[in-house]
């Protein structure tokens, strides 16, 4: 299952700040393509750094509810769960 069209962001300019710092360029918001999937797997093999050839995009990851996320994610978390939620029961 996929949200059928793409969501955005802006970033607010401190994000955009700290973006340019951390990875030398300048970064307005992103696109997102979500899609909705089972973890059938353990939480321990969940691997963010792939095989160490690449500088990974996050460090770490946990469980969060929506309410949670930065105030700039909350429209695009809103709509992801609308789109999936026949399939959150």
């Amino acid at each position: 299952m996929q949200v059928p069209y793409w969501l955005t962001y802006d970033f607010p300019p401190a994000v955009g700040e700290k973006l340019k710092l951390q990875w030398g360029s300048v970064w307005k918001g992103q696109a997102q393509k979500w899609f909705l999937m089972k973890l059938t797997g353990k939480e321990e093999e969940i691997n963010l750094l792939g095989d160490g050839t690449e500088k990974p995009e996050f460090g770490e990851w946990s469980w969060m509810s929506p309410e949670q996320a930065v105030d700039f994610k909350k429209p695009v978390y809103k709509e992801v769960l609308t789109v999936f939620s026949p399939y959150l029961q």
